[in-house]
């Protein structure tokens, strides 16, 4: 059976995830009219990597990519490479856990942007559903600016049971929740923690939230009802990483 491919768009999701190394490469396409210094240095860094690159018509990149904004370059490389649970959890080592969980997260532009934003304050890695929800899709990869190409997310079908085996790690989850009464500033993310996100319309779905030893919520002065998911992410994975830093 073949290998699946994916075509990858823009000049950071291709050069993040040729300096990743964590998928293979059939090619790197960049538009004829195209040339500048970052094109350069992208072919000679295909070059290091024995990576063949290719130049083709502006309109027929853009009905390869499918996108009317690929930014001049696309790669064909193989799927994403999805890990285990178990993976992220050995990837902690001996340090503090920081994981996050996204509990059915539908909009590709909320799940790329809450991975670059975990990308940026260094998450060991990031659960998602496998179904009804946004998977790690070339456009997730060109919205995150090619942070997903550096971080492992495992696709799992149950988020409750994941919960629990988090649990079982040593883990201690927090469910992010509008309303709840305990703020993120008054939380202790310095322990192993995990960080529940839910869906972008009705938040925490009841047995996930149910699964969460704590809920906790970001004190806000708006008349509207409350952030969007990857806003609310952004706002909490960084107090963890303030927490984090104060430590001696």
């Amino acid at each position: 059976m073949a290998k699946a491919v994916e075509i990858i768009y823009g000049f950071h999701p291709v050069q993040e995830a040729l300096r990743a190394g964590r998928r293979r490469f059939e090619n790197i396409i960049i538009a004829e009219d195209l040339d500048s210094n970052r094109a350069r240095q992208l072919a000679e860094e295909a070059a290091l990597r024995h990576t063949h690159v290719e130049r083709m018509a502006p309109g027929q990149l853009r009905a390869l990519t499918r996108s009317d904004y690929p930014q001049a370059v696309a790669a064909r490389v193989s799927a994403y490479p999805y890990v285990s649970l178990n993976a992220i959890i050995a990837h902690c080592g001996q340090r503090p856990a920081f994981i996050v969980v996204l509990d059915s997260i539908v909009d590709p532009q909320n799940l790329g942007a809450l991975i670059r934003s975990a990308h940026c304050a260094g998450v060991d890695g990031v659960v998602i559903a496998k179904d009804r929800a946004a998977g790690a899709s070339p456009a997730v990869s060109n919205i995150s600016a090619g942070a997903l190409e550096h971080t492992l997310v495992a696709r799992v079908t149950n988020i409750a049971k994941s919960i629990n085996t988090l649990k079982g790690a040593g883990i201690w989850i927090y469910g992010l929740a509008a309303h709840a009464p305990q703020s993120i500033y008054e939380s202790d993310w310095r322990e192993p923690v995990a960080l529940v996100i839910g869906s972008e319309q009705s938040g925490l779905r009841p047995l996930v939230r149910k699964a969460c030893e704590s809920t906790v919520s970001i004190p806000q002065q708006a008349k509207i009802d409350s952030l969007n998911a990857s806003a609310a992410g952004a706002v909490a994975m960084f107090e963890v990483v303030r927490q984090r830093r104060a430590m001696p």
